[in-house]
């Protein structure tokens, strides 16, 4: 599944409706799809906060499939460059009032992706994101 995506908040309703789809025709499980939505609405939040500062509107693409135990995410944007996993990792035994505000959502994305990779390529910003269908024991 390809979704191009504008950089509206808004937008955000309707991805979730076809991410919930995809994962219902898919035979993901509930728990894997609210995975999968946590990790698109941090993604798709990021880009459309921060990918382009001139006011204009501008799209990116969510590229969804599911291959065998494993779905592959792509989110790629033609935004400012940003690799979000040069971040660093929050400090999350930290107390509440020592941390910095942000960061976290990144540091959830890595934890419910089995891997996430960043390139910049062709003038884009291109983030893959694999999620493991297996279930924790």
């Amino acid at each position: 599944m390809l979704l191009s995506v504008k950089n509206d908040i808004r937008e955000i309703d309707r991805v979730f409706s076809c991410i919930k789809e995809f994962c219902h025709t898919s035979g993901v499980s509930e728990k894997k799809c609210f995975d999968i939505l946590i990790i698109i609405d941090e993604l798709a939040t990021n880009v459309i906060s921060y990918a382009f500062n001139d006011g204009q509107e501008h799209t990116f693409t969510i590229a969804i499939d599911k291959k065998d135990d494993v779905v592959h995410i792509r989110i790629s944007d033609a935004g400012i460059p940003f690799d979000p996993l040069k971040k660093n990792e929050p400090d999350t035994d930290a107390s509440l009032e020592s941390r910095k505000i942000g960061g976290l959502g990144i540091f959830f994305v890595k934890q419910l992706s089995q891997l996430v990779t960043y390139e910049r390529v062709e003038d884009k910003n291109q983030l893959d994101i694999f999620v493991s269908l297996k279930e924790e024991e």
